[in-house]
């Protein structure tokens, strides 16, 4: 049984669900492989800024770099990923979710691979951009599919069963790399995320079809992605979430990029305890999920936001 989709798709397409042929690959994937396929796609982010943090310390001495070069590899990162999806988003808009992806994916695990034997602190800072830039392919793509597919509300509630996926796979994320840091080493622990990469890459080359009704042929024309471009930045709605959510990622990103110096040569901590402590904000997240899951029924998109 395919997914609900909306009856119409005002805006990149413009069509209802109902002209669209009967033939188009948009009906090929099950509800419970979707939901698969976002969390992956969605999980790509912490697998990529959260497992290799218990290793940044060694990494900083593997390099003899100092530690502010050290952060710029998770700074680098979130500035690819964030400027990369808005040219992402129009490619994908003219050329389909699944080719954005499958590059995107592609780009992804041959970057983290060369991560693992970057020769100088220089040469992980660009590669770990690079890296952030397919990152933003794979986010950018989930939260497309969910609008090309849902009504906001069953959207949200898509979402939100996507998002406990993720956040299972971010309690695993600092785990993971403590153990395979401590046992392997730092290369190691960079290596993991393009092993990830593989198997997201797999599962969407052979069970994910495209979700986009039909491409807009007009998507990378200058004019509409500058109009497009001023139309979000008038709307209200844009500019509140967009504050709401600079804010939360601002301190979460900023705890991260800091958090295994801190814990690991400040307060002395292991590596399998500071996996832990990761690990309960992990926890405290997939909480949120469920949370967020029951405010959505009871109190709507605006009505959950408000009280988060």
């Amino acid at each position: 049984m395919a997914p609900p989709r909306a009856p119409a798709r005002p805006g990149v397409a413009g069509v209802a669900a109902s002209e669209i042929p009967p033939s188009t690959p948009r009906a090929g994937t099950t509800p419970g492989v979707l939901v698969l396929v976002l969390a992956l796609l969605l999980g790509i982010q912490p697998v990529t800024t959260d497992l290799y943090l218990p290793a940044l310390p060694a990494l900083t001495a593997g390099f003899g770099a100092r530690i502010a070069h050290a952060q710029l590899t998770l700074t680098a990162l979130l500035l690819a990923f964030g400027v990369s999806q808005l040219v992402l988003g129009p490619l994908s808009d003219r050329f389909g979710r699944r080719p954005v992806l499958l590059v995107g994916l592609s780009a992804y695990v041959l970057a983290a691979a060369g991560t693992a034997l970057a020769s100088s602190i220089e040469g992980l800072i660009a590669l770990r951009a690079l890296q952030g830039a397919a990152m933003g392919a794979a986010v950018m793509a989930a939260r497309a599919i969910v609008r090309d597919l849902y009504q906001p509300a069953e959207g949200a509630r898509v979402m939100s069963r996507a998002l406990t996926g993720l956040g299972v796979i971010a309690c695993l994320c600092a785990p993971v790399g403590s153990v395979v840091t401590d046992g392997l080493g730092w290369r190691f622990a960079l290596a993991v995320p393009a092993l990830f990469g593989v198997a997201t890459l797999a599962l969407v080359a052979l069970r994910f079809r495209e979700s986009l009704p039909r491409p807009d042929a007009n998507a990378l024309r200058p004019s509409a992605i500058v109009r497009t471009w001023g139309t979000v930045l008038r709307h209200p709605t844009f500019l509140t979430f967009s504050a709401l959510t600079t804010a939360a990622y601002g301190l979460l990103f900023t705890f991260l990029a800091s958090s295994s110096f801190v814990f690991l040569q400040v307060l002395g901590l292991s590596r399998t305890g500071y996996g832990l402590v990761m690990l309960w904000n992990s926890l405290a997240y997939i909480a949120g999920t469920f949370l967020c899951r029951y405010w959505l029924a009871r109190h709507g998109v605006r009505g959950s936001v408000a009280r988060g």
